[in-house]
C-alpha cells in the first residue's frame, strides 16, 4: 500500500515478513536426528525446516569440501605446469600425465559421493 514502508534485506531487496511462529514437540532421538541434519545442511533451523515443509530436497554431499581441497590443489598443479611450459621449461609430459591422473581420481570421488545421493 502507498505509504507503508517494505521492509528490505540488506541488498534491498523486498523481504517476505515471517511474523508466525511454530512449536513442536519430539523426542529425544529426533531431536538428535533432526540437530545432525540441520548442522550437516549448514542452514539454520528456520531455513532447514522451512526447506523441509515446502518440500524441497535438502542435499548433503560429506565428502564435497575434501573434494574442493583436491580440485583446487590440481588447478594451482595445472596453472604451474602450464607456465612452465609456455616458458619452455618442461619438455616431456610426465607432469601432464600425473595431473590428468589426478582429475580421474577425484572425478571417481565425485562420482562415488553423488552415487550416495542417489540412493
Amino acid at each position: 500500500m502507498e505509504g507503508e514502508r517494505e521492509r528490505l534485506n540488506k541488498k534491498n531487496i523486498p523481504q517476505r515478513e515471517r511474523n508466525k511462529q511454530l512449536n513442536i514437540r519430539l523426542n529425544e532421538d529426533e531431536i538428535k536426528v533432526m540437530q545432525k541434519n540441520i548442522k550437516k545442511s549448514k542452514l539454520s533451523q528456520s531455513e532447514y525446516i522451512r526447506k523441509c515443509i515446502l518440500e524441497k530436497n535438502i542435499i548433503v554431499i560429506d565428502e564435497i569440501k575434501e573434494l574442493m581441497v583436491e580440485l583446487k590443489r590440481v588447478g594451482n598443479n595445472l596453472n604451474q605446469i602450464t607456465r612452465m611450459m609456455n616458458r619452455g621449461e618442461i619438455k616431456d609430459s610426465k607432469e601432464l600425465t600425473e595431473v590428468k591422473n589426478n582429475l580421474e581420481n577425484i572425478w571417481n570421488k565425485v562420482i562415488e559421493a553423488l552415487k550416495k545421493v542417489n540412493d
